[in-house]
């Protein structure tokens, strides 16, 4: 198995470093490039849409497994992160597709995976709150993949943080998992580690919204390809490989709502922003959050081994300190460059 894996992560990489490479130029002549504006954390017009490179590596990845008789991902999940995939090509292409337009073909997806594989039975905590969530299964199993892929979207604002974080999300699945799972983890993490040789301060190249949705969408909606009694330990795991990308989603999102902000415009208010405000280089910013990332989702692979409670709430609890930390550091930083 590990010679079959080595090769999968290789064929992804190499397929994804080449697909980008070529994309780049191709991006380029058809002018479809990212202007830098006033919510923009680059300087200088970089080609979007490079994402198609990360795409063909996973699939590169997922075909090369499938010879080396290693299954492929049920139709459903399939389906729908190429319909999340041909929502972002399309957005990328002209430029800004409606919010509502986008959210209807995202609910169209979710909802694709969600009838073939059924909802989440339970809340994604430790126990004793793993409490059975009856008629909200299904709710439930839809917010959690249209918010991922959202926020994965929403933090793809600097080089080289969304695809660092998707090859960390792609190396812990496959650690986590066996035969299907090592394979599309390392098909994910080699694709994005290829697509990173392009995309690292300064960028050459950024993914758009259909690298980095659909990399939410795939992290979101693996957990629903086990068996109910093992999504909501899977789905717990996930939050906290992405905890990085999804606490700063969620409370940005929930302070610009407190503040009478309307969340789906675009705004430089991220945690990752602000820093990036403060003078930091994207590199030095990426480094250390996802340095974070690192160390919670080697606790997380590990409880996740153990099966313990205890350990989970333990994971749990410096999840929430990281962030605090993070936070801090951000205010920190913007106290030190007031004007």
């Amino acid at each position: 198995m590990l010679t079959r894996s080595i090769i999968v992560l290789f064929v992804a990489f190499v397929t994804a470093w080449l697909a980008t490479k070529a994309l780049i130029p191709l991006l380029l002549n058809r002018g479809l490039m990212d202007v830098p504006n006033g919510r923009s954390s680059h300087h200088v017009p970089t080609p979007r849409g490079g994402g198609l490179g990360i795409i063909a590596g996973i699939m590169a990845g997922l075909f090369t497994g499938w010879l080396l008789e290693i299954p492929l991902l049920n139709w459903q999940l399939l389906v729908g992160a190429g319909i999340i995939a041909l929502v972002g090509f399309v957005d990328d292409q002209i430029g800004g597709l409606p919010a509502s337009v986008r959210f209807a073909v995202q609910f169209v997806a979710a909802g694709i995976v969600v009838y073939g594989n059924g909802g989440l039975n339970s809340l994604p905590l430790p126990e004793p709150l793993n409490i059975s969530l009856g008629f909200l299964a299904i709710p439930i199993a839809l917010l959690w993949l249209l918010a991922v892929t959202n926020i994965y979207n929403f933090l793809d604002g600097i080089d080289g943080f969304a695809t660092v974080q998707g090859a960390i999300g792609g190396l812990a699945i496959a650690f986590l998992g066996d035969g299907l799972f090592i394979s599309i983890g390392l098909a994910i993490a080699g694709a994005c580690i290829g697509f990173a040789l392009h995309n690292w301060h300064p960028a050459k190249v950024f993914m758009g919204d259909v690298g980095s949705g659909t990399l939410g969408f795939l992290l979101a909606a693996l957990p629903f390809q086990l068996a109910p009694g093992s999504r909501s330990t899977a789905i717990l795991a996930t939050v906290i490989c992405l905890w990085f990308f999804l606490s700063d989603g969620v409370f940005t999102i929930a302070r610009r709502l407190l503040n009478g902000e309307r969340v789906w415009t675009p705004h430089r208010s991220h945690l990752y922003q602000r820093l990036v405000r403060t003078g930091l280089r994207h590199d030095q910013v990426v480094l250390k959050v996802i340095g974070g990332a690192l160390i919670l989702t080697a606790l997380a692979t590990l409880s996740a081994r153990s099966g313990g409670a205890s350990a989970w709430w333990l994971v749990i609890v410096v999840a929430v300190l990281s962030f605090l930390i993070y936070c801090r550091w951000t205010w920190e930083r913007e106290k030190g460059h007031a004007p």
